[in-house]
């Protein structure tokens, strides 16, 4: 049990440290790569195809944490991390687009070994503690809502000649903090189950685990989708200045953290079905604000039901997904699920540049309307007492 504890505040930590980096590259890649692109509609590709990176990475990741332990790739990722922030800096400085997208991908890579944070800190807890564990490792990401946005806000032109160069080097410098953490992280091989393996396909195909994922998926792909195109809006559409963008981005942060201190007791209490339920109306809200005007005000209101349906759609995904596997299972499970999960954010954030720059804020809005009815009568298709693995 003190070990369990260990690791969930040493993975909240990292989490933390991981997230801040992975927020000053949300609120500022697209505005790079505005800069930097040949055409403001290629201002996103670098971080779709981090996301891509992602989803490639998660599988094999996945393999090796299985083979050589969730800690060797958990450092890898964070110096992969350190070594694309620097990548980013040093393309600022030398104009370069071409050099952001191979920052990107290196930042894709340290994510993807992010991403298993919340299924390590739930290794070795029993069903009925996995849900906190989850929570709490991604309540760790509050520090981030704080630390990111104020570091983008008072850095961003610290080199004058060179906007958002200083930004990255400080998101690089974070990274080194992630590494000396992770080193005290320790992880025990789960017991191995006398339980005959199941077929991959078999276990995915479970009615509930399908909706955990295209919940899961959903969250994180709207988030990523209108999270993308708010600082364009904000920044280059509406001239409301870059400090009203980090102010946007970082309460957008604080609500998709600050609520897994107890989205895993709410879970535990309600179950998943009905968080799930809630993640889908808080998205209806923020698309709605996000209809009703462009003041920062609206801007703000929009983010931050955002941030809180991405919460409770993500975790309460995760937590099936957690659930959903035999020890020996999870390194496959995992990595396919959450492959499945980064296709389509690397699509919305691909989406997001081109639908922001050739239709605008509002036709943009009006798309994402359309995950969210799937996601809402894929949940009502199965009943409440069928809402269960196996």
């Amino acid at each position: 049990m003190e070990l369990q504890k260990r690791n969930i505040l040493i993975l909240s930590i990292a989490q933390g440290l991981s997230i801040t980096s992975t927020s000053i590259n949300m609120i500022n890649t697209g505005l790079v790569g505005a800069l930097l692109a040949s055409d403001p509609a290629y201002a996103t590709i670098p971080l779709s195809l981090q996301f891509l990176t992602i989803a490639i990475s998660l599988i094999p990741v996945s393999l090796l944490m299985g083979k050589i332990g969730r800690r060797p790739m958990f450092l890898l990722g964070a110096l992969s991390a350190f070594l694309g922030c620097l990548i980013i800096a040093f393309s600022i400085f030398n104009k370069s687009f071409y050099l952001f997208i191979l920052g990107s991908v290196f930042l894709g890579f340290s994510q993807a070994n992010q991403q298993f944070y919340r299924y390590a800190a739930a290794d070795n807890a029993s069903d009925k503690l996995k849900s906190k564990a989850i929570s709490l490792v991604l309540a760790g990401g509050l520090v981030a809502a704080i630390l990111g946005p104020e570091v983008s806000r008072y850095s961003f032109d610290i080199f004058p000649q060179y906007i958002y160069l200083g930004t990255y080097l400080f998101a690089a410098l974070i990274q080194i903090f992630n590494i000396i953490v992770l080193i005290f992280v320790k992880i025990e091989k789960p017991k191995k189950s006398k339980t005959i393996l199941r077929p991959l396909m078999t276990i995915l195909m479970q009615k509930t685990l399908v909706v955990a994922i295209l919940a899961a998926a959903v969250g994180y792909s709207l988030m990523s989708f209108i999270m993308t195109a708010t600082p364009l809006q904000i920044v280059n559409i509406s001239k409301l200045g870059n400090s009203a963008s980090a102010t946007v981005i970082q309460w957008h942060i604080i609500a998709m953290f600050a609520p897994s201190f107890f989205t895993g007791s709410i879970i535990s209490f309600f179950g998943s079905r009905k968080v799930m339920l809630i993640g889908v109306l808080l998205y209806s809200f923020s698309i709605f604000f996000g209809l009703l005007g462009q003041s920062v005000q609206h801007f703000w209101i929009a983010l931050f039901l955002c941030g809180l349906g991405w919460n409770f759609l993500y975790v309460g995904g995760s937590d099936i997904i957690a659930k959903s596997a035999l020890p020996e299972e999870r390194a496959k499970v995992q990595g396919v699920t959450d492959f499945i999960i980064f296709v389509f954010v690397a699509l919305g954030s691909y989406l997001a540049g081109i639908l922001h720059s050739n239709m605008g804020w509002e036709t943009l809005l009006v798309y994402a309307i359309i995950p969210i009815v799937i996601l809402f009568l894929s949940i009502m298709l199965i009943k409440p007492k069928e809402f269960k693995l196996g």
